[in-house]
């Protein structure tokens, strides 16, 4: 069950679904486009840029079509393009925080924009703006994407979930190339279709600016925030506090705390009421009434009831239960007849309960959310500084796995092309195979999201490597037809890898560095990446066109990765503690659940035992709710 909020008056509809769908239905059209650099690549040779020394001696791989000059200026191409994508974050995350995601996402409109038109009016024969509209398409993809990731706040408990369909659609955005590429082919492949079709785009694109103006909030989501479109047909941020609700879903701490304070007035108006039927209600009262006591407090005279919502309500204006009572056992004269209170039944305050050796006192903010477990080395770890966190065995490791795994993903999707040709895809069918199947990684959404929510980083992170390494092997393998599953686990390992790194890079060192941590990291990427170049030279020029020795190398290279995922794996199984994710951006999603929780041995419960008024009740409701 969820909670369901009263509108105030004056607003027309919750608008967090349809802010989300703009956000998603965008990063499709345009988050990732860059991504569908095989389809983009074959419209520029289709249309015979950088043939030029294309006829002379040695130029030919094998006696094929491809010529390795114009190969070599491609993949120049590519690299400053996703070199500009994977830094991006450094520079635009600034961006991002000064002008917040309104501007930022239509900045990053305006730059897929402008990369667009660049492409449709380059030449190498005439205008050669490709170098610069790699750049700028790159960066636009990337800048539009990081302004989408707030709006998972609106929805606290789902994150992880949001947060991947995000990452499916700026995957699988590439799709969108490869329907230009269909049009522009459907249109004759002439230079004026070419032009146009890029172009043409371009203004579709557009119509996100707009839309964005008009939806997106000057300040980024937080958690606890929701969203409303007014009846003026403007939207506002409010905090969901400040709207009643018709059902609350307690937690089980709540549960806990709730039931034992509902038991203890329940027993205390039962109590009273026999106290006061008594004959010697005098005595009684003389006895037990003291100011201290809560079972004597003014709200005794307070009756609860269920309605059929299932919400409890207090009534203060009915009769007490102590009159009702009273006035009962008055006309039926059974007032001597009244069932004695046993002494270990006589209510005690909560909190004079017994409190164990380990115990630590129950949170009284907690709002929403489960109770989950994490390693306390991970706990600690988001309370250390800047520098500590850079300089821990967590920051080394996690910056070696990404920069490693993103590069080898990237590179073959650079390459792709190159590689499928090389082993006798001359029609490219496999390559378009490659552009379609990029658009279902949405239907891996429920395994990564399982992964990350039920499995923890170490899993997580040990799919991911073994998805990189038999990507590179079956790359090796020089059958064409295997190529097709080799496209597939790449899709996967692609989507698990992006859909991971921040979720685990949030959830592992919290949100007070993560922006300079990823600014780091992504500088490193980047950096890196520009490796792709001279790797792809090489293969070109020196290996003849034939990757298969690269392709090992990466096997080779990725396989002493598991040895951290081990590790990772490791850790976050010792020494648990209990956490509350979801009480603001402490944890986006549970990284360990409750089924894997059960099976460890170090857990550190609070330990409180319930006190006597509670009968028999202690061992029964207290095993479920931990």
């Amino acid at each position: 069950m969820v909670d369901s909020l009263i509108l105030p008056p004056g607003i027309k509809t919750d608008a967090r679904v349809g802010i989300l769908v703009l956000a998603i239905l965008g990063e499709v059209l345009q988050g990732g486009l860059f991504f569908g650099w095989s389809a983009l690549s074959i419209m520029i040779t289709d249309e015979g840029n950088y043939e030029e020394g294309c006829d002379e001696a040695g130029e030919g791989i094998d006696g094929d079509k491809i010529c390795k000059s114009q190969e070599s200026k491609l993949a120049l191409l590519w690299t400053v393009g996703i070199f500009a994508l994977n830094f991006g974050p450094v520079l635009m995350g600034f961006v991002l925080d000064y002008l917040g995601p309104k501007f930022t996402a239509i900045l990053g409109v305006f730059l897929n924009m402008l990369g667009l038109i660049l492409f449709g009016a380059s030449s190498s024969n005439g205008f050669n703006g490709f170098v610069a509209a790699a750049i700028i398409l790159g960066l636009g993809n990337i800048t539009f994407h990081l302004a989408q990731f707030h709006i998972s706040s609106l929805f606290p408990t789902k994150r992880g979930l949001v947060t991947s369909i995000f990452v499916a659609g700026f995957t699988g955005s590439g799709i969108m190339m490869y329907v230009l590429q269909l049009i522009y082919e459907a249109a004759g492949s002439t230079r004026a279709a070419y032009t146009w079709v890029l172009i043409g785009y371009s203004f579709i694109c557009g119509l996100w600016a707009p839309l964005l103006w008009w939806m997106m909030p000057n300040e980024s989501f937080k958690v606890g925030e929701i969203y409303l479109l007014r009846n003026d047909w403007k939207f506002e941020k409010r905090l969901r506090t400040d709207l009643g609700r018709t059902y609350r879903r307690t937690t089980a701490m709540q549960d806990y705390v709730v039931a034992a304070n509902a038991a203890r007035e329940r027993d205390s108006q039962i109590q009273q009421a026999n106290n006061i039927a008594a004959s010697s209600q005098e005595r009684l009262v003389e006895g037990n009434k003291t100011s201290s006591d809560p079972i004597w407090a003014e709200d005794v005279d307070r009756r609860v009831h269920f309605e059929e919502e299932g919400e409890i309500v207090r009534d203060n204006t009915t009769e007490s239960v102590v009159d009702k009572v009273a006035g009962s056992s008055n006309q039926t004269g059974e007032s001597s007849t009244h069932q004695e209170i046993q002494e270990d039944q006589i209510p005690r305050r909560l909190e004079d309960a017994q409190i164990g050796h380990e115990s630590m006192p129950l949170p009284p903010d907690v709002s929403f959310g489960p109770l989950i477990f994490e390693s306390r080395r991970f706990v600690e770890l988001r309370k250390k500084t800047f520098k500590e966190q850079f300089m821990s065995t967590e920051s080394f490791g996690m910056g070696i796995f990404y920069t490693l795994n993103v590069f080898f993903q990237q590179f073959y999707l650079g390459t792709q092309r190159l590689q499928l040709e090389s082993k006798g895809d001359t029609n490219h069918a496999y390559a378009e195979f490659g552009n379609i199947i990029v658009a279902f990684a949405a239907f891996a959404i429920p395994l990564i999201a399982w992964l990350l929510d039920k499995k923890g980083y170490g899993i997580t992170l040990g799919a991911i490597n073994a998805l990189s390494i038999i990507t590179g092997a079956f790359q090796a393998l020089p059958m064409l037809w295997i190529q097709a599953f080799t496209l597939m686990f790449w899709m996967i390992g692609r989507f698990f890898m992006y859909s991971s790194y921040f979720a685990i890079f949030g959830a592992l060192f919290g949100f007070r560095n993560f922006g300079k941590l990823v600014a780091i990291d992504n500088s490193f990427n980047g950096l890196f990446g520009l490796l792709q170049f001279p790797l792809t030279y090489f293969a070109i020029h020196v290996l003849d066109g034939n990757f298969t020795v690269i392709n090992i190398a990466q096997v080779i290279i990725i396989l002493p990765l598991s040895i951290f995922c081990y590790y990772m794996y490791k850790w976050e199984r010792e020494d648990l503690v209990p956490i509350r994710p979801l009480e603001g951006e402490e944890l986006p999603c549970d990284m360990l659940g409750y089924r894997e929780k059960k099976k460890l041995p170090e857990v550190h419960l609070p330990h409180i035992e319930l006190p006597n008024f509670l009968h028999g009740r202690q061992s029964r409701d207290a095993e479920p709710m931990l």
